[in-house]
């Protein structure tokens, strides 16, 4: 059984409270915020039994096992390994961290405490993405080329640390960061060279961007991440012999239906100038029924924490996407396409 502790009383918490509730590992003991009214106000309103008015007395509690931790983006590095020295186990919220010499320091502090460092990018713990993933590794989409996705939304407040970039707000960094894993993820490759342009909002971050990623075996990935435009969330995967339609590569819309359509060639019968034979086609659907991916990921996490199952997602692909994020920021700013280094 986990016992966990919450740092933060972020929004995104009852999406993992409600998976915890769920959970016959893992029970939810506390919370922490900087203000002890506030802690003791949210965990009255949620059952919660402990409340911690600093981030330093919930980690420092013996009745926690792990911290999951949803702060800002730029306090995801000092509290987590503040975390893992106190002998936490850590399911941090995405991005990991905002640089990767804060991601080697959280990696290193997890080694030396002999404790789990998680970055919780959930669709990682999907079976979806995985399905994906082997489908690609099968050879039956052939070579992949061409792959497309968009996560787009409109901010609902004009005051959020989303528009502040001194702690790493923006649109990138918010949901750019999931197709930058899920590709990683199902195309078994990081990206060689990265490019970006954005449409800059009034507080100095990114509110729309898009982005290309060029990989070696010669597939390009371009995708679209905003803050300011009407919702869309879906990718496209295309290969010489096939390709892939998913309505939600992100899963997060919890309980939402999630679909996959493949569609596959066969031999025309048909002398269409552009191929526009119907019957070249043949069109594969599944659904995986209702999705809640933040269940998917508490239960990976009690996984490599309880049974010592390998992560979906470890620390070193996190240290690359952390990199390739950085390089796509470096391409808004420089007006260029940059390449990737892999470890500078």
């Amino acid at each position: 059984m986990l016992r966990w502790g919450l740092l933060s009383t972020a929004r995104i918490n009852d999406r993992i409270i409600d998976a915890v509730g769920r959970s016959d590992r893992s029970t939810l003991v506390a919370v922490g915020s900087r203000a002890a009214e506030r802690a003791k106000s949210y965990a009255a309103v949620r059952g919660i039994p402990m409340a911690f008015g600093s981030y330093g007395e919930l980690i420092g509690s013996a009745e926690i096992d792990a911290i999951y931790l949803s702060l800002p983006n730029h306090l995801h590095a000092q509290w987590s390994i503040a975390a893992l020295e106190a002998g936490k186990h850590v399911l941090c919220e995405k991005p990991l961290a905002l640089t990767v010499a804060e991601v080697d320091r959280m990696t290193e502090a997890a080694q030396r405490a002999g404790r789990v460092l998680q970055e919780a990018s959930a669709p990682r713990f999907h079976p979806q993405t995985a399905d994906i993933a082997s489908i690609i590794a099968s050879g039956k989409l052939g070579r992949i080329l061409l792959c497309q996705s968009a996560f787009e939304f409109t901010l609902p407040a004009t005051k959020d640390i989303r528009l502040d970039p001194a702690i790493g707000g923006g649109a990138l960094w918010d949901v750019g960061c999931y197709p930058v894993t899920f590709f990683q993820a199902v195309l078994d490759e990081n990206p060689e060279v990265v490019y970006g342009q954005a449409f800059i909002g009034p507080s100095g971050v990114d509110l729309a961007f898009a982005g290309t990623m060029g990989y070696r075996s010669g597939a390009s990935v371009q995708f679209t991440a905003s803050m300011t435009t009407p919702i869309a969330r879906s990718a496209r995967i295309v290969g010489e012999r096939g390709s892939l339609e998913l309505d939600q590569p992100w899963l997060t819309n919890i309980g939402g239906q999630t679909s996959v359509r493949q569609w596959s060639m066969r031999a025309s019968s048909g002398s269409g100038t552009f191929g526009d034979d119907p019957d070249q086609l043949e069109l594969t659907k599944w659904d995986y029924g209702p999705s809640d991916v933040y269940l998917d990921e508490l239960r990976g996490f009690e996984d490599i924490v309880l049974m010592g199952a390998p992560s979906p997602y470890p620390p070193s692909e996190s240290r690359i996407n952390t990199e390739v994020m950085i390089k796509l920021h470096e391409s808004i700013r420089t007006g260029g396409p940059v390449r990737i280094g892999m470890g500078s």
